[in-house]
């Protein structure tokens, strides 16, 4: 009796384990917080009390209005860095609570 099996790259299999929704999400999470603290300065950091993503809208719950004011004039930058800093264009709107 022959034994067929089907060589798969430790790549590949990972990638199909990574790619497990709750896996996935959590990772995501974790690299969107990488990628908002790259984006911004340590005062805004310090303020962030929230952050998550729904669909393509992220969303940030900051605490100083004058700091909300700062990330509403700088909108479309932190979208931008953002998303470079994730490889690919994910984030379309950001808003703020």
């Amino acid at each position: 009796m022959k034994r067929n099996y089907k060589l798969k790259s430790i790549k590949s299999i990972l990638e199909n384990f990574v790619d497990q929704d709750k896996i996935s999400d959590g990772i995501f999470n974790v690299k969107i917080k990488q990628a908002w603290e790259k984006a911004v300065e340590k005062k805004i950091l310090d303020y962030t009390k929230s952050i998550y993503i729904k669909g393509d809208v992220l969303f940030i719950e900051v605490s100083n209005p004058i700091l909300k004011q700062e990330i509403l004039y700088s909108r479309q930058k932190v979208i931008d860095l953002i998303n470079d800093d994730l490889g690919k264009e994910i984030i379309k709107k950001i808003v703020l609570k």
